[in-house]
């Protein structure tokens, strides 16, 4: 039995990535009323309630003709890889210039050398490690202070873990869970054969930094439609962080050899401390009559604990006693305003 035709109000085509790659436009050819020409634009457009059984589903391969549709919403079957996505840009060449500034060329080019092996985990730690797919997902961020949203329009790309069958107290999951993965820095050839998803949940996060809770999850919600352009940008921009394969390789390398001379104690290190001093000290100086035996570090840290909505002058008396006391002009500001005005201080 075949699909159900569409009633007026749903979309009228469709979009799906299938694995090879092959993607597939789906569209409802309505068919003519009585009196009406065959197959006129007319007949197509005006489909009425008794004409809606009236029609068939026509489909089309348009895989080389990707450029067409980067703006079309489209759905990943389950088998879709990351070689797919990499061989669709091939098959439509385009669309390679489209994402030249995501390195798309480069890409494409360390994808034709096909897929690598990933070293086989050889500890249980290294086990839980193991990449299962790749997931396309949504994180927006909503300043909940102006009632106003970040970017919303960008899909980002994780790896995701297999399920544990011990929990992981390191990576803070408990067995049944799964571990969230960076690929920004794995090499693209390992994981070409990876299956690609699209998780329909979005996530908001703060987005206001005087919030007490910024960067914390606010609100959540859901949004299944993506666009073709969106899957394709998802993927590039977040393999490309670090630029194109040998920026990213030679990165990795960097950055390896910089945990090796701090494990090594090489290195001379400096304290977040001094930076962060020297920013808090004009803006307690501003905001603050004394602050009794107290450094403006430990002040700057202790501001973050405040409510939103609670009154910063009164939570410092009820903290640090007389200790502590805020300039008059500042008293009336709840900890969400009163962090706003430590930042500008400290300007």
């Amino acid at each position: 039995m075949g699909p159900a035709p569409p009633s007026l109000e749903v979309q009228m085509q469709d979009l799906t990535l299938k694995h090879g790659p092959h993607l597939i436009a789906r569209a409802w050819e309505a068919a003519s009323r009585p009196g009406t020409a065959g197959g006129d634009a007319g007949a197509a457009a005006g489909i009425e309630d008794d004409d809606r059984e009236r029609g068939r589903w026509v489909t089309d391969d348009v895989t080389s003709r990707v450029h067409e549709r980067l703006f079309d919403l489209v759905e990943l079957d389950a088998d879709v890889t990351l070689a797919d996505i990499f061989k669709l840009m091939d098959a439509s060449p385009l669309v390679q210039q489209v994402f030249r500034r995501d390195f798309a060329e480069e890409l494409c080019a360390e994808a034709r050398k096909g897929p690598v092996a990933a070293k086989p985990p050889t500890t249980p730690a290294a086990a839980v490690e193991q990449i299962e797919y790749l997931e396309l997902y949504q994180c927006w961020s909503l300043d909940t202070s102006t009632n106003l949203y970040g970017w919303t329009h960008r899909l980002d790309l994780r790896g995701v873990g297999i399920v544990l069958k011990e929990d992981a107290p390191e990576h803070r999951r408990k067995r049944g869970e799964r571990i969230q993965w960076s690929v920004s820095l794995t090499p693209l050839r390992e994981m070409l054969e990876l299956p690609v998803r699209v998780n329909a949940e979005v996530i908001m996060t703060e987005d206001d930094l005087d919030a007490k809770c910024y960067g914390d999850e606010v609100s959540k919600g859901h949004r299944p439609d993506v666009t073709l352009g969106q899957v394709i940008q998802g993927v590039l921009y977040e393999l490309s962080f670090h630029g194109g394969p040998r920026d990213q390789a030679e990165f990795a390398a960097g950055l390896k050899e910089r945990v090796a001379a701090v494990t090594a104690g090489t290195p001379e290190l400096v304290s977040s401390d001094d930076f962060l001093s020297e920013q808090d000290e004009p803006a307690c100086a501003t905001m603050f009559e004394t602050l009794g035996p107290n450094t403006p570090l430990l002040i700057g840290r202790a501001i973050q604990r405040i409510d939103d909505d609670k009154n910063a002058a009164r939570w410092f008396e009820e903290v640090f006693g007389d200790e502590v006391i805020v300039k008059q002009q500042y008293r009336g500001k709840t900890g969400r305003e009163f962090r706003k005005a430590y930042r500008a201080a400290a300007r």
